[in-house]
């Protein structure tokens, strides 16, 4: 299959968006208050309230916080099948591709752990890396399935090693 340029970075981070969604309204549901993640995420990171409301959830603050969720996603997906793209010619760049997952793997509970004491408290690192594992598998058998190149590249040269003429 041929890359679809930017189209196909963005379908990549909205893989990745829809399974840390999904995964935490079935975590919300379970525990009775559905939707009260990405309320307590829009009311913390986007509107700034504090403390925000974690009896109930408020509807201006998900969709707030599923724009910037949607919009981030995308962003890391552009890039993210951008450097899968260099990966079919370097070595280095599919190093930089394993580099970028496990970064990605981390990123947002750095993020929860400066934004506030309440998210700091209230989402737990397993879930985070449940949630981050889960969205990163999906997007990369997404773009594993688009680059045969991408996985010719990987087999033929261990990851690190340098490629003939390659400096």
């Amino acid at each position: 299959m041929t890359p679809l340029g930017p189209r196909e970075g963005i379908t990549t981070g909205v893989i990745g968006a829809a399974i840390v969604a999904a995964f935490y309204l079935l975590l919300d549901t379970v525990n009775g208050t559905p939707l009260l993640t990405p309320s307590i995420l829009g009311e913390v990171l986007v509107l700034r309230t504090s403390p925000p409301e974690l009896a109930a959830p408020v509807t201006m603050a998900i969709v707030a916080y599923t724009v910037v969720h949607l919009v981030a996603f995308a962003l890391f997906g552009l890039f993210l099948a951008r450097m899968v793209t260099l990966s079919e010619r370097s070595s280095v760049a599919r190093y930089g591709v394993l580099q970028l997952l496990v970064a990605f793997l981390f990123a947002f509970y750095g993020v929860l752990a400066v934004a506030s004491e309440v998210t700091r408290g209230l989402f737990p690192l397993w879930g985070v890396l449940a949630a981050n594992v889960c969205a990163a598998l999906a997007m990369g058998a997404f773009l594993w399935n688009r680059h045969p190149a991408f996985r010719a590249a990987i087999r033929r040269t261990p990851l690190g090693a340098g490629e003939v003429g390659e400096a």
